[in-house]
């Protein structure tokens, strides 16, 4: 019956949140252009109405709440493009319905939709910089001392870096994303992320694939004390400490700077993309180290997570607190 009464729930909220569009305001895209932003195309006009989201309008001048960045997965889009690449229309939609505006609401497109892509997708310093700047055209335009930040899948990982900053080595290049952010994060949230790597990038995928190399992919090692490519155990074995996993993950799982005021996580134990039951090497991957409190769901898919979870999201980004279920 609770199954039921989510789908109905969410079947509802699906039909409303199509109707919400982009992409960036003119005024937005105005002020862009003004301070040296057009290059990052953060419009993403090659999805049309479906590429951005965000900015200021003549019913919607100022900025009250927190603004809120809303940053997507692997595949994923700003908003909803298709039954697979749903982006964040639910979420934007539920905030709309709550007291927040298209001024208090900022998303754009990074890489694309194609699924047969996702597998040569890194935290590369092309999508690095881009989202970094994303974050700093917000704070600028909006002149809101914080901003929030709500993310999902590997836009999890990408969200930590670009306010933690600093130097990244990838296959790309060497980029420097400049000072932390942290200190103008309110609330991150980060739903079903790979912070610890993905155990099915085990083995042989750490070479076949990108997203899963050792140096910026999910690659979570290949074994930890007398444990060999058995990460999703649980229990393991044998006893189990001191893994060697992606270079880019433990650089940033050894900062300990809080993202945010306030960080929270988020996933399923029923997670079809990550599996397991989450764990990987006996500790759950969606957890970001910094956190003040997670909240875990037992029947929901990894796009699940994101979509049908929205008001647990304007919760933890309006009053700052875990909710209760």
């Amino acid at each position: 019956m609770l199954r039921l009464v989510l789908a109905l729930t969410a079947f509802s909220l699906v039909n409303a949140a199509s109707d919400v569009a982009g992409p960036l305001t003119d005024d937005f895209q105005t002020w862009l252009i003004a301070n040296g932003y057009s290059s990052y195309d953060f419009v993403r006009a090659d999805y049309g109405t479906q590429g951005s989201y965000g900015g200021k309008t003549a019913n919607a001048p100022n900025v009250v709440n927190t603004p809120v960045v809303f940053i997507h997965g692997n595949s994923d889009a700003a908003l909803r493009r298709s039954s697979a690449a749903t982006g964040w229309s639910n979420s934007i939609e539920y905030f709309l319905e709550h007291g927040y505006t298209v001024a208090e609401m900022y998303a754009t497109s990074w890489q694309d939709t194609n699924a047969l892509n996702a597998a040569k997708r890194t935290h590369d310093c092309t999508d690095l910089i881009r989202l970094r700047k994303f974050l700093e055209a917000v704070l600028a335009y909006t002149a809101a001392p914080k901003i929030s930040v709500v993310s999902h899948s590997m836009g999890v990982t990408l969200a930590r870096k670009i306010i933690k900053g600093g130097v990244v080595n990838a296959p790309d290049g060497k980029c420097d994303l400049g000072l932390p952010l942290n200190k103008k994060v309110e609330v991150m949230i980060g739903i079903a992320g790979a912070n610890y790597g993905l155990c099915n990038c085990e083995g042989g995928s750490a070479v076949l694939e990108k997203t899963c190399n050792r140096d910026n992919g999910l690659w979570p090692g290949d074994s930890c004390g007398l444990n060999y490519l058995d990460c999703g155990l649980t229990p393991l074995p044998w006893p189990c400490s001191g893994v060697n996993y992606s270079a880019f993950l433990m650089q940033l799982n050894s900062d300990k700077n809080k993202e945010g005021d306030y960080v929270f996580s988020m996933w399923s134990l029923s997670d079809d993309l990550i599996e397991y039951g989450n764990m990987v090497w006996g500790r759950s991957t969606s957890f970001i180290p910094t956190s003040d409190g997670r909240v875990i769901y037992n029947v929901y898919t990894h796009m699940e997570t994101k979509e049908l979870t929205y008001v647990d999201q304007y919760q933890m980004v309006k009053y700052k607190t875990i909710p209760s279920h």
